[in-house]
């Protein structure tokens, strides 16, 4: 963050200044004490469990220069004479406009993505090759909600030749909010499809809060859409600016074919409507990291970035943690760590995926429940098992766990086991831990997935 004084904190804040020197500067804001340092902003937010109010004493002493608080009464007695407060009425509605006001400083392209799947791999993936020619702040991991997008937009600073940042939501009105904090030149929205369904209720509605985005984004920009989600070519017309599409099922503003996958990751041939086209190798598995890393070239190349220069960035390409992460575990099984988040399309991209790879490996498929399905949970789950019927020739074992999953274990027809609980997996698991085996765990992060993992690594 750059610095900024006490008197204009308080102004992007709509708060008053109560106590502190004007001139005073902080040069960055938290809303969690252990990130504080020598001239932190801290922001008192009451939450479901605490109230920051209670924290403004700590923050004090772990080198805060000011808070921002809506509760004057309980601000200590005892902080530091110089010590700033800015009161507000509503603290997170505070911090939200602060971070719209700083952003404001700002004239760098600012790219927004959202979608029901793969907005953090294509965020990271947008901030990885762009990183690769300018100086590029990208949401740290999937920081992505009512705090995290104003913490990320306080993160920027003057070294930033450009933004990308994630935006999440569970419920409608939460991705306009968003949007209109970090009013984007360039928005991508990746899929709609069931994630939340017990907030929305219909795919119509998640494709209607998703498309929040759309008049936040600046019309002399563009939005990229994934041409092969039926739902996003409904929403297109929402958007009063260019609108391009990408796809890997057929012709678009830019589209892949020819997908080819090895030991290493994937082979593609990448088409834009200009008439380019190019060979490229992406070291990470799936058509659907392929369609997710379209995005990423177009806005690439829409910045100058030469198609040698993509190719080098592309070859150095790693996904966050816990999002197809292969690892090799000290019994020498390859374990494929997808334990972060699950819904049907990405169970389902992530079981045709993990069957194609390591054609020498028994494969095992340890799946768990998927979460916010709603009403047609069951029948989800149940679709997800008939999926992997398909690839009952290349599965040696599908192993379900939690109380979901166990319509997934029904409708699949190969060799299978089920469990309630993840440590009653553990005993049928254990022997496969070998060099013989590859394992793929995949299931909402509720599940915890990964912990099973580390116990069998143990």
């Amino acid at each position: 963050m750059n610095p900024i004084s006490l008197q204009q904190a308080a102004q992007m804040a709509q708060g008053l200044l109560i106590k502190g020197k004007p001139a005073d500067t902080v040069d960055s804001v938290h809303f969690d004490t252990r990130q504080l340092r020598e001239r932190s902003l801290f922001v008192a937010i009451r939450g479901e469990a605490r109230d920051g109010h209670e924290f403004i004493g700590v923050a004090a002493k772990a080198g805060a220069k000011a808070a921002i608080v809506s509760e004057p009464a309980s601000v200590p007695q005892d902080l530091p004479e110089d010590f700033g407060i800015i009161l507000v009425n509503d603290t997170l509605r505070a911090f939200q406009k602060l971070s719209a006001a700083y952003r404001d400083a700002f004239s760098i392209p600012m790219i927004a993505v959202t979608g029901s799947n793969g907005k953090t791999t294509t965020k990271d993936m947008i901030g990885h090759i762009l990183g690769h020619k300018r100086s590029l702040y990208k949401t740290y991991k999937n920081l992505n909600n009512h705090l995290g997008v104003p913490y990320s937009l306080t993160q920027l600073n003057d070294s930033h030749e450009a933004a990308v940042l994630e935006l999440g939501m569970n419920h409608a009105g939460e991705i306009d909010l968003l949007a209109s904090l970090v009013k984007p030149q360039i928005s991508v929205i990746t899929f709609i499809g069931p994630s939340h369904m017990e907030y929305f209720g219909s795919l119509e509605k998640i494709a209607l809060a998703k498309a929040e985005l759309l008049p936040h984004t600046d019309p002399e920009g563009f939005v990229l859409l994934n041409g092969d989600s039926p739902y996003l070519r409904k929403i297109a017309s929402l958007y009063t600016g260019e609108v391009r599409y990408y796809s890997t099922e057929g012709p678009a503003d830019i589209w892949a074919d020819n997908l080819v996958s090895d030991e290493q990751g994937m082979h593609f041939t990448v088409h834009f409507a200009d008439g380019l086209n190019d060979r490229l190798f992406l070291p990470l598995f799936g058509r659907h990291n392929v369609l997710n890393v379209l995005p990423a070239i177009a806005i690439a190349r829409h910045f100058g970035m030469t198609m040698d220069e993509i190719r080098e960035a592309l070859s150095t390409l790693r996904l966050s943690a816990m999002r197809f992460e292969v690892q090799h575990a000290d019994s020498g099984a390859i374990v494929v760590n997808d334990a972060y988040n699950a819904s049907p399309a990405s169970m389902e991209a992530a079981i045709s995926t993990f069957a194609e790879i390591y054609p020498d490996r028994k494969k095992v498929a340890v799946l768990g429940d998927m979460f916010e399905l709603g009403n047609d949970s069951a029948a989800m789950h149940a679709d997800v098992g008939r999926t992997a019927n398909r690839f009952q020739g290349k599965l040696s074992l599908l192993v379900a766990i939690g109380e979901q999953s166990r319509h997934l274990y029904d409708a699949y027809e190969g060799e299978k086991r089920y469990f309630p609980t993840k440590e009653e997996a553990l005993a049928t698991l254990r022997p496969l831990w070998t060099n013989q085996y590859a394992l793929l765990f995949k299931a909402s992060k509720g599940m915890s997935l990964w912990t099973l993992i580390e116990a069998l690594e143990k």
